[in-house]
């Protein structure tokens, strides 16, 4: 079971945030820095929240990631801060600082999932309050508006163009969504990992932040970090929990005071003098090979089976 963070239980989140160099946040977007909409076009960070992040992000001891399932463009045009890091598609594409990373094999997909779109393109008609986000290498199939029922129509439909021993795809599920991903070993944990691996910090505080099961790989990439879910108690393994959306922005705005806090204090302290070092990044370097080679191997038969040739 979480702990709820409540004012009596910040105490020990307060004492390793006092011990720490310097904090790194790997954040959702929808449900946890911003709240879950009917219509996924329309959300948006509060002024309040983005306020937040400006500050924090803007910071040289601060390293804020945005970890989203949504396309990589689609989660920066809606946070719009360039000293943001940010990881679309479940982070399959990851950009921000120095970093730059695609998923290679994800991106061998692109014209495979094309073809799946376009079979996808009539079943906003046949289920209506269904929507298709087509995003950069993964699709999402949304059914929030729709009627209740319409998700058992909706796996039936898509498990036949996606069955379970799939090549190149796998079906997910999230919050009111379906998702059709590449099927890499790739997810927000790795993604999280990936840029962790990265970082020239020792003593960096790791905060984890999100509201949906996609988010619950991310909980377990950092042995070390302060890991929180938003929302209703569910099964998680996250230490930390929050009891909605809302919440996420009082914690980051008293997280802000308190490092601001012990900034100042720790500039105050002789053996402090010079200030806590900031974040640099290291030169990334490829995901292991073995995984490209088993991957292209699986891809090459199946275009092998569809009479293709590989591109």
């Amino acid at each position: 079971m979480c702990i709820l963070i409540d004012h009596d239980h910040r105490g020990e989140i307060e004492a390793r945030v006092a011990a720490a160099t310097s904090l790194v946040f790997y954040v959702d977007f929808d449900g946890t820095l911003a709240p879950i909409v009917a219509d996924p076009g329309l959300a948006s960070l509060s002024p309040e929240t983005r306020a937040v992040l400006e500050e924090l992000s803007g910071r040289e001891d601060v390293l804020f990631a945005v970890v989203s399932g949504r396309s990589l463009a689609d989660v920066k045009a809606r946070v719009g801060l360039q000293s943001v890091v940010y990881s679309g598609d479940h982070g399959l594409q990851i950009e921000g600082h120095s970093l730059r990373f695609e998923h290679p094999e994800a991106a061998r997909c692109r014209d495979a999932l094309a073809e799946l779109n376009q079979q996808l393109i009539g079943l906003p008609l046949l289920l209506p309050g269904v929507q298709i986000e087509s995003k950069s290498l993964t699709t999402a199939i949304h059914y929030r508006r729709a009627p209740e029922g319409t998700r058992e129509q909706i796996e039936t439909i898509t498990r036949s163009l996606v069955p379970a021993d799939h090549p190149l795809f796998v079906l997910t599920g999230g919050k009111m969504v379906i998702e059709i991903r590449p099927r890499v070993d790739w997810n927000k944990g790795t993604a999280v990992r990936w840029i962790q691996d990265r970082l020239q910090a020792d003593g960096a505080l790791p905060f984890i932040i999100g509201d949906d099961r996609t988010d619950e790989d991310a909980f377990d990439a950092i042995d070390d970090a302060i890991t929180i879910r938003v929302g209703p108690e569910e099964s998680t393994v996250a230490r930390y929990c929050l009891p909605d959306q809302e919440a996420v922005g009082e914690l980051l705005d008293w997280l802000l005071r308190v490092w601001k806090e012990r900034r100042a204090s720790a500039n105050g302290d002789e053996a402090h003098s010079n200030g806590r070092p900031g974040l640099g990044i290291k030169e990334s370097s490829p995901i292991p090979s073995v995984r490209l080679r088993r991957s292209a191997a699986i891809r090459k038969r199946e275009l092998s089976r569809r009479g293709d040739s590989p591109a």
